[in-house]
């Protein structure tokens, strides 16, 4: 379980789209953080202004206080709420992540393309890139843009499609997991997507012959294989699944919507297992191309 929980606002609907999710993890004993962030207006605007500031902050404490009352009324205990200042959000949202000690951020970014990205959109961006902790995305769909957010539903966790690529760093994505599904005993998904050739001239081209791919499965799957037996313990029900896919990004969005996975899990570094400061490219087209949250983790060089 995660004991402490970000969940950044902007005022939005589509921003409380988040909240869904962010009460069940509350529920199941999450202290939830609900957290805004304003940035300080042009001196010159302030001068003619000279109200502003104060009305504006009255609005938002008004807001964040409005929308503690209704996470408390269902049925979560520990809640705060902070009004942060900062003309980097994503640096102000994840300092304020460091000092209360939250090890995950819960929040709503846009739907697929990147039309209406704004606040949400880069924040999202920029914490999946730069947090040391866990981000869990909620893919909005357009339809889902307004209107109040379903609080009541608790959040399903049945099955969690862990992606992995052999690498040290993908591994460290299992840990991610088993905190999210807290007491919960969902079917863990170790999924393993294989890069394939595709088309008969390219095969023919390249000599890659069914024997070839039937080996790199049987290779993946043994690594697999010793993936479940270290993840699994105290009867968890964890199963490897391995694919071939023209695209591993697809592969993996094609196999969440075939098991109907409910998370899915992925770590942000690429095969090479070298750090980067960019969302590799396979969870980057994951996240985007998701129709169903998104647990990004961005794991440590140790």
């Amino acid at each position: 379980m995660f004991e402490h929980v970000v969940v950044p606002l902007d005022g939005t609907p589509l921003a409380e789209r988040a909240l869904g999710l962010a009460v069940s993890l509350g529920r199941g004993g999450s202290h939830l953080h609900l957290v805004t962030v304003v940035r300080p207006p042009l001196a010159e605007f302030s001068e003619l202004t000279p109200g502003l500031a104060t009305a504006s902050g009255d609005i938002e404490e008004g807001y964040l206080e409005g929308v503690e009352q209704r996470v408390r009324e269902a049925g979560v205990a520990e809640v705060t709420t902070a009004r942060l200042r900062g003309e980097r959000v994503v640096d102000t949202l994840e300092g304020y992540r460091t000092e209360v000690g939250a090890g995950l951020t819960v929040m709503c970014t846009h739907g697929r393309g990147a039309v209406k990205r704004a606040w949400l959109g880069s924040v999202a961006d920029g914490l999946i890139r730069t947090s040391e902790a866990p981000v869990l995305l909620v893919r909005a769909g357009e339809e889902e843009e307004s209107g109040d957010a379903e609080l009541g539903a608790d959040l399903r966790l049945k099955r969690l499609l862990v992606a992995l690529d052999g690498s040290h760093f993908s591994r460290q994505a299992l840990g991610a997991a088993r905190k999210l599904a807290g007491s919960l005993e969902p079917q863990y998904l170790l999924a393993r997507v294989i890069e394939a050739p595709s088309g008969l001239a390219f095969r023919a081209f390249t000599q890659v012959t069914d024997e070839r791919l039937q080996k790199a499965r049987t290779l993946a799957e043994a690594k697999l294989k010793l993936e479940v037996q270290s993840f699994a313990s105290n009867g968890d029900d964890v199963e490897a699944v391995t694919e071939f896919a023209p695209s591993v990004a697809q592969g993996i969005l094609d196999l969440a919507g075939k098991r109907e996975a409910d998370v899915i899990v992925i770590a942000t570094h690429g095969r090479t297992g070298v750090p980067r400061l960019v969302l590799g490219s396979v969870a980057d087209k994951v996240v985007r191309g998701a129709d169903r949250p998104v647990l990004v983790v961005r794991p440590s060089a140790s």
